[in-house]
């Protein structure tokens, strides 16, 4: 038997008299609100949320498939998207990771992946929040991307951007740009992070060299609007998200 993920979550918390603030403390959510849009289909569960609510109440699976809203396949921490597979970076995704390159006209414009996973391991230490990604097309790696939430270190950093989801970097391997791919990494980062997977927000945010235009009209078509602000002499962009939407 086939059931919403939804549903089944409206089931096991009225079974158990769990109110949704108390579900809510337990998959690792700010309040109660994601509680209730996950039980009207409104909202999506990102997997490690969803683990959580398999280790606690594995037992009431038993005997039927349940149809996550994000797709998830074969391992923890990938989805798909239209065309991409897309993984959370571990021991086998970090070559693949490293190996991607821009342009040689681009390496002025864009870090190495090397130097974005220091920026993430630094950024831990001081407990920020961070996660990165590698997309796949037919297993070969095409993008990369990152995202933090707390403190990126960055000078002229604002209180509001350590409240906020910051796509710390997004880029396309050489050899698959203007194929569309980035466009689509990028819608898929923003719907991660409306999961809230590191804390409730309303805002995800980048940055990018003032002299990269390219970049900044690309994040313009994606919805995200320029500010005053500059972050690390870069200008930064940010865009309104709503949780599950």
């Amino acid at each position: 038997m086939s059931r919403k993920l939804g549903n089944k979550l409206k089931s096991i918390r009225l079974k158990r008299n769990l109110s949704q603030t108390e579900m809510a403390n337990i998959l690792g959510y700010s309040g109660k609100g994601m509680i209730s849009r996950l039980e009207n289909d409104s909202a999506e569960m990102s997997y490690d949320k969803l683990m959580i609510l398999l280790s606690r109440f594995g037992d009431e699976f038993e005997g039927e498939e349940i149809e996550p809203i994000i797709p998830v396949v074969e391992t923890s921490y990938c989805f798909k998207t239209d065309n991409l597979l897309i993984k959370v970076v571990g021991f086998n995704e970090l070559e693949d990771a490293l190996s991607l390159k821009v342009a040689p006209y681009q390496r002025d414009l864009v870090a190495d992946n090397a130097i974005s996973f220091a920026e993430a391991y630094a950024a831990e230490r001081h407990g920020t929040k961070t996660e990165c990604f590698v997309a796949y097309k037919e297993n070969h790696p095409v993008g990369f991307a990152s995202i933090a939430f707390g403190t990126t270190g960055a000078e002229g950093e604002k209180k509001w951007m350590r409240n906020s989801y910051c796509l710390w970097r997004l880029m396309i391997g050489m050899d698959y740009q203007n194929k569309g791919f980035g466009k689509e990494l990028l819608e898929a980062m923003i719907k991660w992070c409306k999961t809230f997977p590191f804390g409730e927000s309303d805002t995800i945010y980048t940055s990018c060299d003032v002299a990269n235009k390219k970049a900044i009209h690309f994040y313009q078509r994606c919805g995200f609007e320029l500010t005053d602000d500059y972050i690390d002499g870069e200008i930064v962009l940010r865009k309104h998200i709503e949780e599950g939407k």
